[in-house]
């Protein structure tokens, strides 16, 4: 992916965006309002039809296939995604393209002025920075009038910027526990919390989900008036392999049977993400009236795949020696990364460079990934990493000695583990979260991690 030069004025609007609140006063939904309706080209809102994406995880993957099929489809499509990885540009992107410099400063610029106009009316309401961000993602959209968006839902559905976006279309990937302060203590309530993010009439394409919440949400949608539709009855994924970092599958979407698949994203999780992709773009082309022959429909998927880009998913950063960055930050994403490393490695000897941030469930992350470790070397990202001694403990009590190495300094980290692979044959696996991920690649590059921005 390449990146806009960035300093100056594109730097400033980037701080403004970061280092404004997460969150405004209170739910934000209203606030979003007077932003749409300011967008430089009503005509364009109206006739916009979104395809949403919300889940606990795969939701930026199957956001970025669904962004690539409609690409190789010939829609000019729009990608808004949360959070940046390495540069605050890539969170919207017009057909792979980062918004460029001039492009993030007028769009900024646009937002800055109606927030002080909007919290001068209203005292004490307060704007807060993912309803920033979205905003300039459709001001960007707007200006260059795609005809696709695809948006990552932030944190959960109900309460989402992304709620305010018009579309009939919302992907659900999956649901797990996370951020129940704010979602609701149980799958039951985020699941609901999730799905609240279609409005009534549209579809929703749920996931891979389990059985009791999936039988709830059949009510649920009854309720509210959305069609589900279950990925499971409609798509199906199988011949699952592997050979070097490339993944082979076939797929069945809406009864159309796709045959030897390539995909540039590897494991069993990112064919099902795939397959999940594949139906809601179908779905949404019924519901927008665009047929498209089974064989061009094919044949965009097929390309789609094979061409997928999506840094610090299972990504091989170097092969001399192998070392492979997971940005996964839960207990089922840590659990996906290591079974698709034994399918990609089968019986190789691998070193584990773990960092967690402090916010995140250590015990449960390590608890997955320190299995398939022959050695680990506990680090920490500069932000938010938990102790490294702490994540030492917990590795310890799961495999006693498996710890070689504590390290403050993730670069430090990456050096003893490049010397150590090499002398050992080991392939190196940085993983446990998405702060690790980004700095090890910025580390890997030759770049300074220093230089990287998040909230």
């Amino acid at each position: 992916m390449n990146y806009p030069e960035t300093g100056g004025a594109d730097a400033a609007a980037v701080s403004l965006l970061l280092g404004m609140p997460r969150f405004g006063a209170g739910v934000g939904l209203h606030r979003m309002l007077p932003f749409l309706e300011a967008l430089p080209s009503a005509d364009w809102l109206k006739t916009l039809d979104a395809i949403r994406v919300t889940g606990s995880k795969g939701k930026g993957s199957v956001s970025v296939f669904c962004s690539e099929i409609l690409r190789h489809l010939g829609f000019a499509t729009g990608l808004f995604t949360s959070p940046h990885l390495i540069h605050f540009h890539e969170r919207m992107r017009i057909d792979r393209r980062p918004i460029g410099g001039d492009d993030l400063v007028a769009a900024v610029n646009w937002f800055d002025g109606l927030r002080h106009q909007y919290e001068r009316l209203q005292p004490g309401d307060r704007v807060g920075a993912f309803e920033g961000i979205t905003a300039v993602a459709l001001h960007h959209f707007c200006e260059r009038r795609v005809a696709a968006v695809v948006a990552e839902a932030g944190i959960g559905g109900r309460y989402d910027p992304t709620r305010v976006i018009p579309g009939r279309i919302v992907a659900l990937t999956s649901v797990e526990l996370e951020h129940t302060a704010l979602l609701g203590d149980s799958l039951e309530l985020i699941a609901y919390n999730k799905a609240d993010l279609c409005r009534p009439g549209g579809t929703l394409v749920l996931g891979e989900v389990d059985a009791d919440v999936c039988r709830r949400l059949r009510g649920y949608c009854r309720v509210l008036g959305v069609e589900l539709v279950e990925a499971g009855r409609h798509s199906q994924v199988s011949g699952v392999s592997f050979e070097d970092h490339t993944m082979r599958f076939s797929m069945t979407c809406d009864g159309l049977r796709m045959e030897d698949l390539t995909c540039a994203l590897v494991g069993d999780h990112q064919a099902r993400n795939a397959a999940l992709a594949a139906l809601t773009v179908r779905r949404w082309l019924s519901h927008n009236r665009k047929p498209v022959a089974d064989a061009v429909f094919e044949a965009a998927v097929r390309r789609a795949l094979s061409a997928v880009e999506w840094p610090g998913r299972l990504q091989r950063v170097r092969t001399q020696p192998e070392i492979v960055v997971d940005v996964g930050h839960t207990q089922q994403s840590a659990r996906a990364a290591a079974q698709t490393m034994r399918q990609l490695r089968p019986g190789a000897p691998i070193l584990l460079v773990a960092g967690i941030s402090t916010d995140k469930d250590v015990a449960g992350i390590l608890s997955k990934l320190v299995p398939i470790a022959t050695q680990v070397i506990c680090t920490r990202a500069r932000h938010k990493g938990a102790d490294p001694a702490v994540l030492a403990r917990r590795c310890e009590e799961i495999a006693p000695g498996i710890v070689w190495k504590t390290t403050d300094e993730v670069r430090d980290a990456l050096d003893l583990a490049g010397g150590r692979a090499l002398t050992d044959g080991m392939i190196v696996l940085v993983a446990g979260g998405l702060f690790l991920a980004a700095e090890a690649i910025v580390c890997l590059r030759g770049d300074d991690p220093s230089n990287l921005r998040f909230f």
